[in-house]
């Protein structure tokens, strides 16, 4: 089933890094490459981590549908090295045009 903007817009999908950037004006745009960032910065939290260790295969498929919104050829997920565990569940789910940033 193809996700459209209109879709995001009505569901009011909005980004979590406070400003509450509406995801669907960013997903209106063109980009060759999309970046999700999973590089958690903060000491006490883990959420990125453990949605991963958990949820690789949808965080994937939503990673794709935004991927084919802008027309990007690749995606890449950011996330720290000292992660092994949460790589490599997100290497295992990954699709073709995806990879892990560093690499293993």
């Amino acid at each position: 089933m193809a996700i459209t903007q209109e879709d995001i817009a009505r569901a009011g999908v909005v980004g979590a890094g406070g400003a509450g950037f509406p995801t669907h004006i960013k997903l209106s745009g063109k980009a060759d490459t999309v970046v999700l960032n999973a590089a958690e910065c903060e000491p006490l939290l883990h959420k990125d981590k453990e949605l991963i260790l958990h949820n690789a295969s949808l965080i994937v498929e939503g990673l794709s549908r935004a991927t084919s919104l802008v027309g990007a050829k690749e995606a890449v997920i950011g996330i720290k090295a000292k992660y092994t565990k949460v790589i490599a569940a997100m290497n295992k789910a990954l699709r073709p045009n995806m990879r892990v940033f560093p690499p293993p």
